[in-house]
């Protein structure tokens, strides 16, 4: 990658004394992806509803086993690509979890391209037993731009079912997800994340797309490893590493965590 980790790294050790229940998190990250000319910055701060514990639970996924409610703001992006989301997730009594995200996107790559975008998703889960959560929602797009001097807008809507099962024992053990989206295409998502202790934890996940009619330009599925490592209840970092199946790096990516 083109950026140096020092600066995270220096961020990260100005708040490493907050130890004491925190309702705020700000998150940095950089990702270099493959085919994109410049590597991507992201940056969210997220405000927890409530205190969100630092003891007994592994520090990275305190909130959701603790039901913690919040809001978001977040923003991705290089030189050529702006997007803004806000949202949500809200706990209802034991049982049920609502989320909500709303998304703009501006891409403006050259004279011959620019699009912009809008994204919203909302989805309801239920938890059928303390470990385990199913539920679906509905993600609707919308497009406008132009290509070439030819104006187009496209509009799209996507169902969603996933499920997630979380069984964390003294500190340790796992919590994975597992997603499907359906429009003219399938997205099957997989993501497992162990728990070593309360402050390391390994995960992986794998991508993959399958056309329902045939197409051009296939797919590639893709399989990332991240891993993740909290030095104090307050700051943590995470590096991760995807690639394609069919051989080649798919993304590097490096972020850094803040709650206080």
């Amino acid at each position: 990658m083109k950026h140096s980790i020092l600066p995270i790294a220096l961020c990260g050790l100005c708040f490493s004394g907050f130890s004491v229940a925190a309702q705020n998190e700000i998150s940095f990250g950089l990702a270099d992806i493959k085919n994109y000319g410049d590597d991507f910055i992201g940056i969210e701060y997220k405000r927890y509803l409530s205190d969100v514990p630092v003891s007994g639970q592994p520090f990275l996924i305190s909130p959701y086993l603790n039901k913690t409610n919040s809001v978001f703001v977040r923003y991705f992006g290089d030189s050529a690509v702006d997007r803004y989301e806000l949202g949500g997730e809200w706990f209802v009594d034991d049982k049920w979890v609502i989320n909500s995200k709303l998304r703009y996107g501006d891409f403006d790559r050259s004279v011959s391209f620019r699009e912009r975008y809008l994204y919203a998703d909302f989805d309801a889960g239920y938890f059928v037993t303390p470990e385990w959560q199913v539920g679906g929602g509905v993600i609707y797009e919308y497009a406008d731009g132009r290509i070439y001097g030819t104006h187009r807008s496209v509009n799209e809507t996507t169902a969603r079912v996933f499920g997630r099962y979380t069984n964390i024992t003294s500190g340790s053990g796992w919590d994975i997800n597992m997603e499907m989206m359906l429009n003219d295409l399938a997205r099957v998502e997989l993501d497992a994340r162990y728990f070593f202790n309360q402050r390391f934890s390994a995960g992986f996940s794998y991508l993959a797309e399958i056309d329902n009619d045939s197409n051009a330009y296939p797919r590639d599925d893709i399989a990332e490893l991240t891993l993740d490592y909290w030095f104090t209840p307050g700051w943590s970092i995470q590096a991760g590493a995807g690639a394609y199946t069919s051989g080649g790096m798919a993304s590097i990516t490096l972020a850094t965590s803040v709650r206080f």
